[in-house]
């Protein structure tokens, strides 16, 4: 009997972005109904309508039919807009549960002090806007000071541009290192919230039992949120922003090549 040689897989156009909207759909569900259960595990200890986990749900199963018709126009294509949108959904499914279900539903509907919530919610959101702000400086800055890397990263194919998955590493290296721990307002949104709470120990009771576990959620996930911030915003800019203007402008699509 000969042996036969295993055929190796030769990708077809459109295979990656099938792939792709089976994970963001399917598995940004799961994500975004695991975030809606801790809401619902979390209403009645925090005496907060149930209307507000009910929203949720309805919202995560809308979020999975729009991922689903974001995907109908690329589909069968290699177009990398569609890489964008399809990972910015994924982004978007995580941040339900790390931001949302862990973070900001805690500290918008638990029983507290007024300023403490407003401290809390505007400090960290005020560092998540920031930490975005300086993100989208440096992708600007690394494409201004090395005038050969958006070329690079986007090589004109004559009738398209094509983007490796190489692109995104020469950005990577074109650009400052952003760490959340490694920077001030990253640490100062990170130890506001038990801070806060410290303090508001130390002045006057605090209701509630449950504020324990919030705040180990708080301190774990605000580096979580700070990180992802960083990755949406370069996501939207390279696979989204570009890919639009340059076919705009020269009425060629911006290809994914080797993914």
């Amino acid at each position: 009997m000969k042996n036969q040689s295993k055929q190796e897989y030769i990708p077809h156009v459109g295979d990656h972005l099938w792939r792709l909207v089976k994970v963001a759909s399917f598995g940004g569900l799961f994500l975004s109904l695991f975030g809606t259960g801790i809401m619902w595990a979390g209403t009645e200890e925090l005496n907060s309508s149930p209307l507000v986990w009910k929203i949720s749900l309805i919202l995560n199963f809308v979020f999975f039919v729009a991922i689903w018709i974001t995907y109908i126009p690329v589909r069968k294509t290699d177009r990398l807009i569609g890489n964008g949108l399809l990972s910015m959904f994924i982004l978007l499914s995580l941040f339900w549960v790390v931001g949302l279900a862990m973070f900001y539903f805690y500290f918008v509907f638990a029983q507290m002090n007024n300023w403490v919530r407003a401290i809390i919610l505007s400090g960290v959101s005020a560092a998540l806007a920031y930490r975005g702000f300086v993100i989208l400086k440096d992708i600007k800055q690394a494409f201004a000071s090395k005038k050969t890397l958006l070329p690079r990263m986007y090589f004109d194919e004559g009738n398209s541009f094509s983007f490796t998955r190489d692109a995104v590493g020469l950005l990577e290296k074109a650009k400052p290192e952003r760490s959340p721990f490694k920077e001030w307002h990253g640490w100062a949104a990170i130890l506001l919230a038990p801070f806060t709470f410290v303090l508001n120990r130390l002045l006057t009771p605090l209701a509630g039992t449950g504020h324990g576990v919030f705040l180990v959620l708080a301190f774990l996930t605000v580096p979580l949120m700070l990180w992802g911030v960083g990755i949406f915003v370069q996501t939207v800019v390279i696979m989204i922003y570009y890919p639009m203007k340059f076919e705009r402008e020269t009425g060629k699509p911006v290809l994914m090549k080797d993914w």
